[in-house]
Parts: C-alpha cells; sequence; structure tokens
C-alpha cells in the first residue's frame, strides 16, 4: 500500500511540475499584425514592409473618393479598432481615420507629416509626392514594427529597403529632371504637385491661385490676371493641373496654355486604377521630361 501510495505521489508531483513549467514557457505569437491605411499608396508601402507577418490593407481604394472629403461607414469604425496600426498621411489631410483610431484602445496611430516628418498643421498635406516621404515613411514603420516584434526584426528592415530600392525609377528620374529646372517658374491648378516640383527643382509662383481653388473658392482678379499674363509671356516652363477637380477657370486656363504652346502636365491627386506608386508617379514625370527636353 505504502509503495502504491509513494508511485502516486511521484506521479502528481510529475504532473504538476509539467504543467507549471507549460504555464512558466514563453507564449509564441502567431497573430499577424494588422495595418490598416488610409489610402491605397500607404497601404502597399505598408505591405511591403510588414511582409509575411502581417495584413495591410486601404480604407479608399477608389480613385474617385478624395480623402479629405471620404465619410466612414460603421464597417469601417470597426475596420480600424481591430487593426494594431491606422497609417494615416495626418496635417489634416484624413483626419477622419485620426478620429476613429484615438477612439480603440488597441489601434497605434501613426501619422505621416506628424510623426515621421515632424510637421505641423498648416502645411501643404500632400505629402506622398516627394518621394523622400515614402522613403523615410518605410523606414519609420520598420523601425516601430521591429520594436513590436523584435524576433523578426531583420525581415522588417530588408522589406523597408526592398520598398526603397523599388522606389529608384521614380529618384532616378527626379535626379535626371532637376538638372534641367534652372530654378524656372512653374504653375499649378491645385497643390498637389508642389513637393514633387520643389523636388525637381522648380519654383511654384501661382499658389495664391492654386490654394483657392483646391478651397473651392474664386481667386482674386489681381491673382488670376497674374497668372493670366505669366502663361501668355510665357513666364513658366509649364502647367501642373489636376485632372481631377474642373471648374470653369481651371479649364479657361488650360486651353490658355495650350493657345499659347504652354506645356499642360496632367496629374491625379489619387491613384489610377491598376496602377501602384511607382508606376503612377513615373508617368507623371514623364510627362515632364518629354515637354521640357
Amino acid at each position: 500500500m505504502k509503495k502504491i501510495i509513494a508511485v502516486m505521489a511521484v506521479i502528481i508531483i510529475a504532473i504538476v511540475g509539467f504543467a507549471a513549467f507549460k504555464g512558466n514557457s514563453p507564449k509564441q505569437n502567431t497573430t499577424k499584425i494588422n495595418i490598416v491605411a488610409s489610402t491605397d499608396f500607404y497601404a502597399e508601402l505598408a505591405k511591403t514592409v510588414v511582409g509575411s507577418h502581417g495584413t495591410a490593407t486601404a480604407i479608399i481604394n477608389n480613385p474617385n473618393v478624395s480623402p479629405e472629403d471620404y465619410e466612414p461607414t460603421t464597417a469601417v469604425a470597426k475596420k480600424v479598432s481591430e487593426a494594431d496600426i491606422a497609417l494615416a498621411n495626418g496635417l489634416g489631410y484624413d483626419s477622419w481615420l485620426n478620429k476613429l483610431a484615438r477612439t480603440s484602445k488597441h489601434t497605434q496611430l501613426i501619422r505621416i507629416g506628424e510623426n515621421v516628418l515632424k510637421e505641423k498643421s498648416g502645411v501643404n498635406p500632400h505629402l506622398w509626392n516627394n518621394p523622400e516621404t515614402m522613403i523615410k515613411t518605410a523606414q519609420y514603420l520598420a523601425d516601430n514594427l521591429s520594436k513590436q516584434d523584435p524576433s523578426h526584426k531583420k525581415e522588417y528592415q530588408a522589406n523597408a529597403q526592398k520598398y526603397i530600392t523599388g522606389l529608384k525609377p521614380v529618384t532616378d528620374l527626379v535626379s535626371q529632371l532637376k538638372k534641367h529646372a534652372n530654378n524656372q517658374s512653374v504653375a499649378q491648378t491645385e497643390p498637389v504637385f508642389e513637393y514633387m516640383l520643389t523636388a525637381l527643382g522648380y519654383k511654384v509662383m501661382d499658389n495664391d491661385f492654386s490654394e483657392a481653388i483646391e478651397e473651392g473658392n474664386d481667386p482674386s482678379p489681381a491673382t488670376l490676371t497674374n497668372l493670366r499674363a505669366a502663361i501668355t509671356n510665357h513666364k513658366i516652363a509649364f502647367l501642373v493641373n489636376n485632372k481631377q477637380t474642373t471648374s470653369s477657370t481651371v479649364s479657361t486656363l488650360v486651353n490658355l496654355a495650350k493657345d499659347n504652346n504652354v506645356p499642360v502636365i496632367n496629374v491625379t491627386e489619387t491613384i489610377p486604377r491598376n496602377e501602384h506608386y511607382v508606376s503612377w508617379k513615373v508617368a507623371e514625370l514623364k510627362q515632364i521630361q518629354k515637354k521640357t527636353q
């Protein structure tokens, strides 16, 4: 009987010991990181950086929807609340995503304008048209993911470098075109392409006009007169036109530029269907290359 009791005691101790060991052993985190981005080009960046260890989806992937005017649905709010990271442009451009992310205790909000670039509200929010923004954002996200999931740090860092290397067709073309800019003046119907123009070495001369159009206001007569004179007197190298915004004032100026043989460069604020960031920017830059060289 004593032998039986002794054997049972050993078995119980072994079971308890195994349970304690199992309870104290490190947990394996097999949950993939869930990232949502306000726009498709930011989602594309995040998808490359997170790689096989997560997912990245865009809330807006319709080129006809403006992130500035977007109104999220209940389903979108739920999607954001379930995300680990919400990647926003910031600077007021997609403030609806900021609000949704802040209502969730689970979701980390990354605002590219404020967190990555250290900019303040009031500056031009069309940040993605500077290739350096995309480079810095990829590295920032990789560093952030590396802290959250250090076991996969090497992969996140390698993925960021893969994304940055993939931007080479854009950055190479920017470097090439910059040699011919010579600080010439250009005009734009809206300030959506301004960061790219600055990166190229051009000087934008019609901020009052483009900002008025963006805000849905009528430019002042003096502003309109100055821009018309710049076109007819060939004081600008070209006119950048946002194809997604039309008005009689803009159409008149575009036609005036064409009539005076001033090149018109057509750009879009959101990425066209079946395109990715690099093909989108290269296509716009090649218009400048073709019409100015």
